[in-house]
């Protein structure tokens, strides 16, 4: 009885730890997906201002 009580026990806190490693490799995907995003936004931010900086000097 002891046995079959810490194998499931065991199989619990496996699972549980794959649920965990699988909710963290997705949200490290997500950030590697929208990470790029973020770098365009602000190279397109720094071209505006060049921009305005360029026309404000004529």
């Amino acid at each position: 009885m002891v046995v079959i009580l810490d194998l499931v026990i065991f199989g619990v806190v496996a699972v549980g730890g794959g649920i965990v490693a699988l909710i963290g490799f997705l949200v490290m995907l997500g950030r590697k997906i929208t990470e790029p995003n973020k770098e365009l936004q602000q190279k397109v931010e720094s071209l505006k201002n060049e921009v305005k900086s360029l026309k404000d000097k004529r």
